[in-house]
């Protein structure tokens, strides 16, 4: 039975998809939230988007960031040796980029899934787009394909899959829909 609160909340315009995670819809009715997959198309769309950039471009945004790192550290009173900072900064720009997809994975996944099984959902998209990123990044002048990176995209994907799985048990739990897992 779903939450009377949350039934009525269902009328408003603003959270229709929110809806859908406490309300019991049937998968049948939620595949009309499909619209919940285009936060992932874009996001997805700009991780490519940075992998098709040429070394050069991309050493100058890392370098950016790292710099700032440094200066900051340096006014705490700690020092690092750049090189190795710098390359820990790249692998963490793609841990991080890949654990919002992940997040926007399972969120969308919960809405509107593409298969029966959730977690052929989220393989599709662990396996998938860290290959493609790393194969597209062979085509790029300086660039080179890491299997590293590509565990390290998947680890991404993987701990915000947990994040946005953590969110919906915390929000299922608040509105009395535990049984909608």
């Amino acid at each position: 039975m779903p939450n009377a609160h949350c039934v009525k909340t269902c009328d408003s315009v603003a959270i229709p998809f929110i809806c859908a995670i406490f309300t019991g819809m049937s998968r049948k009715n939620r595949f009309r939230y499909w619209w919940v997959w285009l936060p992932v198309l874009f996001y997805t769309g700009w991780i490519f988007r940075n992998s098709m950039m040429i070394a050069e471009a991309s050493n100058v945004m890392s370098y950016s960031v790292s710099y700032k790192l440094i200066a900051f550290l340096q006014r705490l009173g700690l020092y690092a040796d750049f090189p190795v900072f710098h390359h820990y900064v790249r692998k963490l720009a793609h841990f991080t980029e890949f654990a919002g997809l992940g997040f926007l994975v399972g969120i969308a996944m919960k809405l509107c899934p593409l298969f029966r099984s959730r977690i052929l959902n989220f393989l599709l998209f662990l396996l998938v787009i860290p290959f493609t990123d790393e194969m597209l990044q062979h085509f790029y002048e300086g660039r080179a394909t890491q299997v590293t990176d590509m565990f390290i995209d998947g680890g991404g994907m993987l701990a915000g899959g947990f994040c946005a799985y953590v969110l919906i048990l915390i929000i299922l739990d608040l509105f009395g829909g535990r049984h909608e897992r």
